[in-house]
């Protein structure tokens, strides 16, 4: 599956009701197989975290620092991103897919979804699990 920016997420950035560019409390956390991305899911609840978030001991979801908006003259793209995020030692056994990108509001009903960022499947096993960023961001919006 590719990464996508969820609509919901997208809408919310449009209007400035989701301002990245100030915004202190954007969070990430990681999934397992079995979840279907969907751009229309709006809420973090919607990815059922008990039923596809990992939950290896060592775990917890973490804090973005160092976001970014950059423009891109050369390939006509505005990008966010932010510093690679390391999650510390994973205990082994499940298998990581993705990373999702969303505003910490008060619960996962309240918490909208921004990214879903798809990555190379990635076996939990005892050692600090980093989620290095694309080149071209977390996402980007072409011009």
């Amino acid at each position: 599956m590719a990464s996508l920016v969820y609509n919901n997420g997208m809408y919310l950035i449009a209007t400035q009701a989701l301002d990245l560019g100030s915004e202190t409390d954007i969070r990430v956390l990681l999934l397992k197989t079995g979840y279907t991305p969907d751009k229309d899911h709006v809420y973090v609840s919607a990815l059922t975290p008990a039923s596809y978030e990992i939950t290896v001991g060592g775990y917890s979801r973490g804090v973005l620092t160092t976001t970014t908006i950059s423009k891109d003259d050369s390939t006509d793209r505005v990008k966010y991103t932010a510093a690679n995020y390391a999650f510390g030692a994973l205990a082994t056994g499940e298998t990581i897919v993705a990373a999702v990108v969303y505003k910490f509001i008060t619960s996962d009903a309240a918490s909208p979804l921004i990214a879903y960022c798809d990555f190379t499947d990635t076996p939990s096993n005892g050692s600090t699990f980093t989620v290095n960023w694309h080149a071209d961001g977390i996402f980007y919006i072409q011009m």
